[in-house]
């Protein structure tokens, strides 16, 4: 298949966004700055900024490590993929989107902070931007198995856990959103570039 259009290109964008949650994540825990506390996104009195101010606020080293590593992995794959705008767009899509499905749908006393429902959404959009049918080789295949597999297990596993009556502290509704928001960005933009390509042959 034909190597990707930013293979050559070193990434970093993930590693902008890995800073940017460790510098938020020392301003807020290590050095106790009041203002930080703004950014989180508090569903009973929702500020227009705490959508994606709230995705890189986390609320403890354990909720941060376990967000940074998958971040790393499925972030570096997705950059692969579409380049350093294309997984920013994709972590703030998709960040702002279970967002807002956490806002709908969880009580008003909820507070919700964490990059969670980004990182589900780079799951998604990994293991989606591999399946186009004009770059599909062996390699891809492969990955797309094993990326695949671990997506579809964590997200098993996200919805037997919520089935259940979910993990107290824990954001599954923005986890699932995450993901779903991530198979609609890939969808939107596949209708999108097929239509764009339809009214250039014309």
């Amino acid at each position: 298949g034909a190597p990707s259009a930013y293979s050559n290109s070193k990434p970093t964008a993930v590693y902008a966004l890995i800073l940017a949650n460790f510098v938020s994540f020392i301003l807020d825990k290590i050095l106790h700055l009041p203002m930080m506390s703004m950014f989180y996104l508090y569903h009973s009195q929702v500020s227009w900024w705490q959508p994606i101010t709230s995705v890189f606020c986390h609320g403890s080293q354990a909720h941060l490590s376990g967000n940074i590593f998958l971040l790393l992995l499925f972030g570096r794959s997705v950059e692969d993929d579409l380049g350093a705008s294309g997984l920013l767009f994709t972590f703030c899509f998709c960040g702002i989107l279970a967002n807002l499905v956490s806002l709908v749908m969880l009580p008003p006393n909820t507070v919700s902070l964490g990059a969670s429902g980004a990182v589900f959404g780079l799951f998604t959009v990994s293991v989606m931007a591999r399946l186009s049918p004009r770059e599909l080789d062996w390699r891809k295949l492969i990955e797309v198995l094993v990326l695949g597999e671990f997506v579809v297990g964590k997200m098993l596993s996200e919805m037997k856990t919520a089935a259940m009556g979910g993990v107290a502290g824990v954001n599954h509704v923005a986890h699932l959103a995450g993901a779903g928001s991530g198979i609609l960005m890939v969808a939107l933009l596949r209708i999108f570039v097929n239509t764009m390509e339809k009214q250039e042959k014309k």
